[in-house]
């Protein structure tokens, strides 16, 4: 009986994850493929390139749904196992990145780790998010804010102490934060190079969001 609860808490929380939202809002709206333009991510930033500041904010709420949903429902449906929320969690993030839905091929899994931490550890992903919003705001980088707030979240996790198994919580903390920060290695180029596009409130012009991000790099140049 436990496995099965295991491998079904498991399953579920990855088929939750790989829910592909930026792609199926893009398509359903404008009818376009999000992995052929921008950045080609189908994550909240790049959704913002091609439908504007609103569904920016509705992808990352529906992204950090994603992971929060199945963390909470595995601490109230099954607490005698308390290593299930943190498997839960990975799952959904996994499920993010490597969407079934999308021959594997998914976000970064930001918004998605935003998600599970809120149900994991509330108190520290406030803080990690606090310090996402003040890089985002003194330098305008959205990559750059993720990548920071990424690599604090270990360190609330250790400082706040909020879960009985912080163990787990803190291990799953520093792999997400590892985990993000590859996700954003062409990123980090972009920001050595100086090419890496600053967030602002609207939405690019239609023929830039529509142009890959290499092409737009190489008309920098």
């Amino acid at each position: 009986m436990a496995i099965l609860v295991i491998i079904a808490g498991a399953a579920a929380a990855y088929l939750m994850g790989s829910i592909p939202t930026g792609y199926l809002i893009v398509k359903w709206l404008k009818g376009l493929d999000i992995r052929s333009v921008g950045s080609g991510n189908i994550g909240a930033t790049n959704v913002k390139r091609v439908l504007g500041l609103k569904w920016f904010f509705g992808v990352l709420f529906l992204d950090a749904l994603k992971g929060f949903l199945p963390v909470l429902a595995v601490k109230l449906l099954f607490p005698q196992y308390q290593f299930l929320p943190v498997l839960a969690a990975l799952c959904a993030v996994l499920g993010h990145t490597f969407t079934i839905f999308l021959n594997f091929k998914g976000g970064k899994g930001v918004a998605t780790g935003l998600g599970v931490f809120l149900a994991l550890a509330p108190l520290s992903v406030i803080c990690s998010l606090a310090s996402f919003v003040i890089i985002l705001f003194m330098f305008k980088y959205i990559s750059l804010g993720s990548i920071v707030a990424a690599v604090l979240l270990p360190a609330f996790v250790f400082i706040f102490g909020e879960n009985g198994f912080l163990n787990l919580v803190l291990l799953f903390s520093v792999f997400t934060a590892v985990f993000v920060v590859y996700k954003h290695k062409e990123n980090i180029s972009r920001l050595r190079e100086g090419t890496e596009n600053k967030f602002t409130v609207k939405s690019e012009k239609k023929e830039d969001a529509a142009q890959p991000e290499n092409k737009k790099k190489a008309v920098k140049k």
